[in-house]
């Protein structure tokens, strides 16, 4: 697999060993083939719809899981109609499948047989069921606070789960010690076939729009991989002139840890940590700082997007509201729910907003979901998925 670094501009092959540059930053995919409509294979309802695109060889995967090609519905939220992309209905309960199925498949092409994962859940239980399903043994570090649903998902699939005590940078350096001995790191965070897998989510909004792209893209930001891999994909579509301009990209991160956000404001080009003011419920989105932070920055810079904060009490409400819809997310994912009444004073009401619910709340805390009142979205209706395949 061919790819770059855009902190050195080190272009070279990745290796299973090599997972990421020299300079510590994470690879980039690269030489990708343009963006051409006739490339999609419209018969295919998953992220494998793409493969013609990604620039892989072999391009036909060993494996499959269904990742990809998830609904699009619109939906009155806060009072504003927005676009949410059901990310949580993949195999594992969240968006991190459409990257691991892609990176999976490149590390089974590449002859690895054992894999190391650090995770507060969801990208552990992904790496699991993606290790089990392709015949590799899989390692998962885990910080020691995770949340149970999440463990026990990790392990019935077979994983070796280890809680690692202290904070989630603790779990990332067992994962990569035990690189020295002998498992490979499949990482979300570095591997870059995860993040062309991310990619894909902006190809199917923009099939599903019709072919044009949303005017705003809202995403939760831990490690940021969600964003990064939609901005790309968006960059995609417009280097080949399919769109006129790349969405808004929008980031929303918890208040009480948010690198990202205090980055941007401080004018920052960089993310450096920040001290944690406590515990957020969004879990998933504690990292401190992320991986790839100069570039979501770039990217929600270049786009003329912003990053949000939200409270815990605004986490817990949207929580109970999106129920009350029939929609039974995660704290993490509910982040972006939270954030749509601060983007009423920067999007028109006439503006097309994206908002991915990422994660399952069969993953969090039940007692979150207390049903309340919900807006009416009599009227609205679902956009049209085509023709499912034989696969």
């Amino acid at each position: 697999m061919k790819v770059y670094c855009p902190d050195c501009g080190t272009q070279a092959e990745m290796t299973p060993e090599r997972w990421r540059c020299g300079c510590g930053g994470a690879w980039e995919p690269t030489h990708l083939p343009p963006f051409e409509p006739a490339l999609i294979d419209e018969n295919d309802c998953s992220i494998w719809r793409y493969r013609r695109l990604y620039g892989l060889r072999p391009s036909e995967p060993a494996f499959r899981m269904g990742a990809g090609w998830t609904p699009l519905l619109p939906l009155n939220v806060a009072g504003r109609r927005v676009w949410v992309k059901l990310e949580y209905l993949a195999p594992t309960g969240s968006f991190k499948d459409r990257g691991t199925e892609l990176m999976m498949n490149v590390l089974a092409a590449q002859g690895v047989s054992r894999v190391a994962e650090d995770s507060s859940g969801n990208a552990g239980a992904s790496v699991a069921a993606y290790a089990a399903r392709g015949g590799m043994e899989a390692e998962i570090y885990v910080p020691a606070h995770a949340s149970p649903a999440k463990l026990a998902q990790i392990r019935v699939y077979g994983a070796h789960v280890t809680p690692v005590p202290g904070p989630r940078a603790n779990a990332k350096q067992a994962a990569i010690a035990s690189v020295a001995r002998g498992a490979v790191y499949a990482s979300h965070a570095y591997h870059p076939a995860f993040l062309l897998g991310q990619m894909s989510v902006a190809y199917e909004v923009w099939e599903q729009l019709g072919r044009r792209a949303p005017d705003w893209y809202l995403a939760p930001v831990g490690q940021g991989v969600h964003l990064l891999g939609a901005w790309l994909g968006f960059r995609h579509l417009w280097q080949a002139g399919l769109i006129e301009r790349v969405p808004r990209m929008v980031g929303v991160q918890a208040a009480l840890l948010a690198p990202v956000s205090a980055a941007l404001e401080a004018g920052l080009d960089h993310v450096p940590a920040v001290e944690p003011r406590g515990t957020s419920l969004a879990e998933g989105l504690a990292i401190n700082p992320p991986v790839r932070g100069r570039r979501l920055l770039q990217a929600i810079r270049d786009s003329g997007g912003t990053c949000l904060t939200v409270t815990e009490e605004e986490i817990v409400e949207a929580c109970a509201q999106m129920a009350g819809l029939g929609f039974y997310i995660e704290p993490s994912s509910a982040v972006v729910v939270a954030a749509l009444k601060q983007l009423d004073a920067l999007a028109g009401v006439d503006e097309d907003v994206v908002a991915p619910l990422t994660g399952s709340g069969l993953k969090g805390r039940p007692e979150l979901h207390s049903a309340r009142p919900a807006a009416d979205p009599t009227g609205l209706r679902s956009a049209a998925c085509p023709a499912t395949p034989t696969i």
